[in-house]
């Protein structure tokens, strides 16, 4: 069905983006979920105001021409015609790669419908120009007190990303504070914090895949859903698109079914990144790799420390996490060289992968009339799909994992405390978020 070569294509577009050494045109998540979501709001608008089996989510679309009718296979050519126009002009490095990829879609449709469908793509490219997603990306406004965003020890230089896009327009929500609040974190000298401390340390440290088997296992959740900006893998909207993908129930849903759920995932998903961020910088709080390091007197720019005297465990000057796995190192490392694991470079609360995965999945199973806890799939992660290898250029094994979307959230969550990259109050914070664009998602497309 012609939804599912524009999602093929998108997704493509969106591991070339992150591959090779390319400069993205869409850096990190934030970026990639709105273009995701752009590109299947055009093709699903194009289709549609053709065949009246949907609702529209853009009111200013130009009406179709009247030579044309309104059957299935029209409908489809102007899908075809606005999703492949909104993906050339949101991944422009890729404009020969998707001719190529596209040639074989266009040939015997009906052209008067694919140009139709250029025109719904182009109104919806102008419809989002000035949302604010063009702003800096980048910048180095560190704060020295105890708790704030700092940059990763092993990358000493590393820029914060995404200090803006939580100003971008939203795509559902009507303000990220009145549609999806969240609390602040925990403070540091609390018992909440002192938990997180004691686990994150203990779970998320480096050596864990050198200890017993129930850690290993950790270790591999982390990394199952990992997808962070890594070469020939991308980033993770990318991947939760291929779970929804890989449901049954999706997989024998209409064709005007299909166009619905995959709009409205992404269309979550961009909505979580906006609101994701949006609190990670009115927080800013830091990662653990800093509060670990930092957390006695004496330790850190201040020397203060996180004054929490209800920790089990101390502070560790020298502790490293298992870090966001940089899978298929570019260029690929010599023998017994490495590219090293890394924590992400913006603030911890609340995770963007929580947010993500919740939001994703709570639409997709809403949308197909069960809940999360109901639908199971079985699903192989490009992070262990035999192929893939880790910082040493070691390939990993395939593994195929069976999961219920309520079980995907919750490792997805867990998956970045295992890491050492996140705390778990990360993780239940984004899930709040997530839920909370879902329900609003869900309202839109209903």
């Amino acid at each position: 069905m012609s939804i599912l070569k524009i999602n093929d294509l998108a997704l493509k577009l969106v591991a070339r983006d992150f591959s090779d050494g390319h400069q993205p045109n869409n850096a990190g998540p934030t970026k990639t979920s709105r273009a995701l979501a752009i590109i299947h709001l055009a093709a699903h608008d194009a289709y549609a105001k053709v065949t009246g089996l949907l609702n529209p989510q853009l009111g200013s679309l130009p009406n179709p021409p009247a030579t044309i009718g309104n059957d299935e296979a029209t409908g489809t050519a102007a899908l075809l015609g606005a999703g492949i126009f909104a993906a050339e002009q949101l991944y422009p490095d890729f404009v020969q790669f998707i001719s190529t990829e596209t040639a074989l879609l266009t040939v015997g449709i009906n052209s008067d419908a694919f140009n139709y469908g250029k025109q719904v793509g182009d109104a919806w490219i102008d419809y989002r120009n000035n949302d604010g997603s063009s702003a800096p990306d980048l910048d180095r406004n560190y704060s020295q007190d105890p708790g704030r965003h700092r940059p990763d020890p092993l990358s000493p230089n590393q820029p914060t990303l995404g200090r803006t896009w939580g100003q971008v327009k939203p795509f559902t929500l009507n303000s990220v504070v009145a549609d999806a609040p969240l609390e602040p974190p925990p403070p540091l000298n609390s018992d909440e914090y002192a938990l997180a401390f004691d686990q994150v340390i203990e779970c998320g440290k480096s050596d864990i895949v050198e200890r017993d088997p129930d850690y290993r296992y950790k270790a591999a959740i982390g990394i199952y859903w990992g997808y962070d900006g890594a070469n020939q893998l991308g980033t993770p909207p990318r991947l939760y698109n291929q779970v929804v993908l890989a449901i049954p129930e999706f997989q024998s849903a209409s064709h005007a079914q299909q166009i619905k759920i995959l709009t409205a995932i992404n269309v979550s998903m961009a909505d979580a990144g906006i609101a994701s961020w949006h609190w990670k910088y009115a927080y800013d709080f830091w990662r653990p790799v800093l509060g670990v390091r930092e957390a006695d007197a004496g330790w850190g720019p201040t020397g203060q420390g996180d004054g929490n005297n209800l920790r089990a465990r101390q502070g560790d000057p020298f502790w490293l996490p298992l870090g966001a796995p940089k899978s298929n190192p570019f260029p690929a490392p010599t023998f017994g060289g490495s590219g090293s694991n890394f924590t992400p470079n913006f603030p911890a609360y609340p995770s963007g992968h929580a947010t993500f995965g919740s939001a994703c999945f709570e639409v997709a199973a809403a949308l197909l009339g069960k809940t999360p806890q109901e639908i199971s799939v079985t699903f192989v992660s490009d992070e262990f799909n035999g192929q893939t290898t880790d910082n040493m250029g070691v390939a990993r094994p395939r593994w195929e994992a069976t999961f219920t979307l309520q079980e995907a959230i919750e490792q997805n969550k867990i998956s970045r405390v295992y890491l050492g990259v996140h705390w778990i109050f990360d993780a239940t914070g984004g899930e709040t978020v997530g839920k909370a664009v879902a329900r609003k998602v869900c309202a839109a497309f209903q």
